[in-house]
């Protein structure tokens, strides 16, 4: 067997862990905590803000990291930062404790998310990169699958606490060994070659462009079209299903009905990913992204119908699909656009304004659910910024074999 699939499969594992927790199990938490702890809807959300934050911190100094020094150990870092941060949410005896620590899910978050170990499987793929990259991506969706209807059937019997401890043991158990006994940063460092490229793909092997500084990316008109447009898709996404588990609650569903619900966001990513993962092999990239941001349009949409449980799993599912949809476009964009050797460089580059663009998103949505007493209008605000998204990327040209330029 080809040694990258290890790669793939640790990849895998970290972020079933680390997104399927923070992104899909961590807003069920969020209506027994506000209510255990005698909290409201926009203190709790500044966690998130705070996580954002962190990342626009952590992501620019981590990304040249990845590219010089060790990716393994930079998710070695970020997994122990996530297996901290679960135990201190399972004992927080205070809102501000337990936002507090969003301080080490916004260390672990750009650390275990695609930066690090999307580098390192770009450097082992070549032909199959975009399938590669969609596999291991595949692990948000299961991980956004199985670990919020787990932890799902311990917030109905009152033991959420126990349930993020239980979660901490498991990711200890299983990603650490993975990280330090079958991921490995380079081909050569295991005396193999990567994958080869194959006959008559020109264009396809990313790698023999010059590095760049940060200022030489920073300067390029398509560094920000892109940017700009993946930061206002991703503080929509992410602001949405941040609040899911308080929209569910809001619309008279339990816990398990939740957990449910989620699940299907799970289950779209994971077609989404295998369907964009192979895509981004063949069709033009911005041609993807642009289906990504359709699809969360149209489910946000019918979130603001109020819609019962059949419509909402309609809604959860397209949104998963266009989870699936960014990760790989994304990590298969960065390496066509600024070159292979400056992916973790321009990884890093784009996360402060991702963060900020999304930090003060978690404020506004909870500033806006606890006057209005809804997410509806939250929902119809996020459809006009999708637009100005899809507007955004639209003179970017991406032309295979590293070159692009805005029309």
């Amino acid at each position: 067997m080809f040694q990258g699939w290890w790669i793939v499969a640790t990849h895998f594992m970290v972020m079933f862990f680390a997104t399927g927790f923070y992104t899909y199990a961590l807003p069920l938490i969020v209506p027994p905590v506000i209510e255990e702890l005698g909290s409201d809807a926009s203190t709790i959300n500044s966690l998130f803000s705070i996580v954002m934050i962190l990342g626009a911190v952590v992501s620019p100094l981590a990304g040249p990291l990845v590219d010089k020094w060790s990716a393994r150990g930079l998710l070695l870092i970020g997994v122990g930062a996530l297996i901290a941060a679960l135990v201190g949410l399972s004992y927080a005896q205070s809102d501000s404790t337990f936002v507090l620590m969003g301080i080490l899910l916004g260390i672990s978050g750009p650390l275990c998310g695609p930066m690090a170990g999307s580098a390192v499987i770009s450097r082992w793929f070549t032909a199959t990169r975009g399938r590669a990259l969609g596999i291991a991506a595949i692990g948000t969706s299961i991980g956004g699958f199985v670990v919020p209807r787990s932890l799902g059937y311990a917030i109905e019997a009152g033991a959420w606490r126990d349930g993020l401890r239980g979660l901490a043991v498991v990711v200890a158990v299983v990603t650490i060994p993975l990280l330090l006994l079958r991921f490995w940063d380079r081909p050569e460092h295991r005396g193999v070659i990567a994958e080869p490229a194959p006959a008559g793909a020109a264009g396809q092997a990313i790698g023999d462009e010059p590095a760049l500084t940060s200022g030489e990316i920073l300067k390029r008109l398509d560094f920000w079209l892109f940017t700009i447009g993946l930061s206002l898709f991703l503080a929509c996404y992410m602001g949405t299903v941040a609040n899911l588990g308080k929209y569910f609650s809001d619309a008279g569903f339990n816990a398990g009905d939740a957990g449910s619900l989620m699940s299907y966001v799970a289950l779209g990513g994971v077609l989404g990913k295998l369907g964009f993962g192979y895509l981004a092999d063949r069709l033009p990239l911005k041609v993807a992204f642009s289906a990504a941001i359709v699809s969360t349009a149209f489910a946000i949409f019918l979130l603001t119908l109020m819609p019962g449980y059949g419509i909402l799993a309609l809604a959860t599912f397209f949104l998963g699909v266009a989870t699936g949809g960014i990760l790989p476009v994304w990590n298969a964009i960065v390496p066509v656009l600024f070159g292979l050797k400056n992916f973790g460089r321009a990884m890093g580059l784009m996360a402060p304004a991702t963060s900020l663009v999304s930090a003060p998103t978690f404020l506004v949505i909870g500033i806006v659910r606890d006057s209005a007493g809804s997410y509806v209008p939250v929902f119809q605000g996020f459809l006009g910024v999708l637009a100005a998204s899809l507007l955004v990327i639209l003179p970017l040209k991406v032309v295979r074999g590293g070159a692009a330029k805005a029309a």
